[in-house]
């Protein structure tokens, strides 16, 4: 994104706020509260850019933790299918831009011909869905790595779809938002995600697949911190209940895909 705003003649300063009209946290999720309040006295009046896909981890929606520790700041969240080397490079991308008044301007300065904004209200919607679609990315991930046939990830992957949702609307969130980008259109890439998952079903250890991605474990927290979510609202999550027994507690793939199915 860096990249992306230069292109397009804009000044950019890396980990540095002073002075700035838009901040972009681009942190793993569980890094982001302890970030901003690192920087709480610099930030002014800037608008504030979430791109980070996940929850907070005590279980809590991004944007109703930051609005605790920064009440009176304006947060907005930018996620959709966007593989950060493609941007990067100028291919055309959408995302999408969540948030209350000022995402109007704030797409203005972002948008450009290969990189398309979509705005809407639903910031709820648009988190559990991006964070989510993490979950169910790594199953499908797994599936394909096990050797499982694209039938078989084709009726994971729209189970899982219907369990964002699920999910989502539990918190508030509109039922429509999980067929847009955040959701739907991220959960069609061969993320990192995707790709952690697929290493999972050909047996290799996490850690191992960690360390060789430099992955930052972004999705492997999702399962975690979702498994809190699930619990706080009386929600059942069937996929994030399986992967958390696959990973943590050697549960075998044959099991937990008879689990899910």
């Amino acid at each position: 994104i860096a990249t992306h705003l230069s292109r397009l003649g804009h000044e950019i300063e890396i980990d540095k706020i002073d002075d700035s009209k838009l901040i972009f946290v681009c942190v793993p999720s569980f890094a982001v509260l302890s970030v901003l309040k690192s920087n709480k006295d610099d930030i002014k009046d800037q608008k504030i850019i979430i791109c980070s896909k996940g929850f907070n981890d005590d279980g809590r929606l991004l944007s109703d933790a930051i609005k605790e520790e920064l009440p009176d700041k304006k947060i907005f969240f930018l996620y959709g299918p966007t593989i950060a080397e493609e941007v990067r490079q100028g291919i055309l991308s959408g995302i999408v831009l969540a948030g209350g008044d000022g995402k109007e301007e704030i797409k203005k300065v972002i948008e450009s011909d290969t990189l398309i904004i979509e705005l809407t209200d639903d910031i709820v919607g648009v988190q559990v869905g991006a964070a989510m679609k993490n979950v169910i990315t790594i199953f499908v991930g797994i599936l394909e790595g096990a050797g499982c046939g694209q039938n078989t990830q084709a009726y994971v992957f729209t189970k899982g779809l219907k369990e964002i949702q699920r999910l989502g609307v539990a918190l508030g969130a509109d039922p429509c938002t999980f067929i847009g980008l955040t959701c739907l259109g991220d959960l069609t890439l061969r993320s990192r995600n995707r790709l952690l998952g697929v290493g999972l079903g050909k047996g290799r250890k996490l850690e191992d697949i960690v360390a060789e991605m430099k992955y930052t474990q972004e999705g492997i927290a999702t399962i975690k911190n979702s498994k809190i979510i699930s619990k706080n609202i009386g929600v059942e999550l069937p996929f994030v209940d399986t992967l958390y027994s696959i990973i943590y507690e050697d549960l075998s793939i044959e099991e937990g895909i008879r689990n899910i199915i």
